[in-house]
């Protein structure tokens, strides 16, 4: 059963939370991903993380914040952002109001790499304060299992943005959003030693960094979201026991 507190009203939390204090909450984007994926990319592949989790854990998973760090994705029509003060703030928001009603075990399914600085000064400022919450902050690419299916079949361009491994994980988990006719990727590009809007479009205009995305897999894809859940499982399993 996943368990998803949009769907709960208040005195199912509270039975909830007399036998459990852990609780998911899904962070991702909504910025351009590429010709061929959507905007929601970052939010829809972490979510269905936690649903798997939730599903085998039983582990509560709260509604997604579908807005991050993306003034770097801003030269592309669509592109929405926070700033990182912002999203520190409503991270930071967030893990307190939790706190406050008994949470003290919180996996942050992260889904886009722009998102981590913020989040980490928030954590900064919350663990300092909270000493007996515990917090694990999940970038599923960057989990050894997980990247090393994506590295096994596209070689190690990781990170990459809207590039095979990240099409591989969105065509497993929302194919129907997934244009590959539409894709085009900039071979050859420089790496960038900090994304700004006008390097990220000079040097990456079609949106996408890495590799070539048209040689995704929906099946490498599952191996590699199958290893997240099974490491971010690992997480949530260890502290019910603990």
């Amino acid at each position: 059963m996943i368990l998803l507190l949009e769907e709960l009203g208040w005195p199912d939390v509270l039975e909830y939370l007399q036998h459990d204090d852990r609780l998911m909450l899904v962070v991702g984007s909504t910025e351009q991903h590429g010709r061929h994926l959507g905007f929601g990319s970052d939010v829809c592949v972490p979510w269905e993380i936690g649903r798997r989790l939730s599903e085998r854990t039983g582990v509560l998973l709260a509604p997604p914040l579908n807005y991050g760090m993306s003034l770097h994705h801003l030269g592309f029509p669509g592109s929405l952002s926070l700033r990182p003060s912002t999203l520190a703030s409503v991270i930071q928001d967030l893990l307190e109001s939790a706190y406050e009603h008994g949470f003290r075990h919180v996996l942050l399914l992260n889904g886009h790499g722009g998102n981590t600085a913020a989040i980490q000064t928030a954590l900064a400022e919350v663990l300092y304060e909270l000493t007996d919450l515990e917090v694990r902050l999940g970038s599923w690419w960057t989990e050894p299992a997980a990247k090393s299916v994506l590295d096994g079949a596209f070689g190690d361009e990781l990170p990459g943005h809207s590039d095979a491994g990240e099409t591989s994980v969105v065509l497993a988990v929302r194919p129907d959003t997934v244009r590959l006719e539409r894709a085009h990727y900039s071979p050859g590009a420089p790496k960038v030693s900090f994304l700004t809007r006008q390097a990220f479009y000079e040097h990456y205009p079609h949106g996408v960094i890495g590799a070539d995305p048209r040689r995704a897999s929906a099946e490498v894809g599952e191996q590699a979201l199958a290893a997240a859940v099974e490491a971010y499982a690992g997480v949530l399993d260890a502290w019910k026991a603990g």
